[in-house]
């Protein structure tokens, strides 16, 4: 039997939570994080009962971001490293940082097909 694996990711309006078996998706949530409601216990205890349920240990990938790094939902510990517990093992999976999307100008036709040509490397004792 394939573990159960719980993969979160906090944001400062909510935490968004996928329970997985294998290929199979079991739960999806989108829990509020008002931060006067949630505490350094609420997550854990959410997962010991979820632990409880499936009468299994899970396994917990927490994705975060550098800028989130401070709502690990009590996960983890002062250096950032997952806890462990009876119940579940986190491991902390950092999210690349998205790059902003380039201004677009707007009014002069589709250039689409110029796009890919800026991917090719410019030398520029040829210029």
């Amino acid at each position: 039997m394939e573990p159960y694996t719980v993969l979160i990711a906090p944001s400062p309006a909510s935490a968004r939570v996928l329970l997985t078996r294998g290929p199979d998706e079991l739960l999806r949530a989108c829990l509020p994080y008002p931060p006067r409601v949630w505490d350094e216990r609420s997550m854990p205890v959410f997962l010991e009962g979820l632990a409880l349920l499936l009468d299994s240990p899970v396994r917990v990938v927490l994705s975060v971001d550098e800028q989130q790094a401070a709502l690990c939902l009590g996960l983890t510990d002062e250096m950032g490293l997952g806890r462990t517990s009876l119940f579940y093992q986190v491991e902390v999976a950092t999210r690349p940082v998205r790059r902003r999307r380039g201004r677009r100008i707007r009014g002069i036709g589709n250039f689409s097909d110029l796009r890919p040509l800026r991917l090719l490397p410019c030398c520029a004792g040829e210029l």
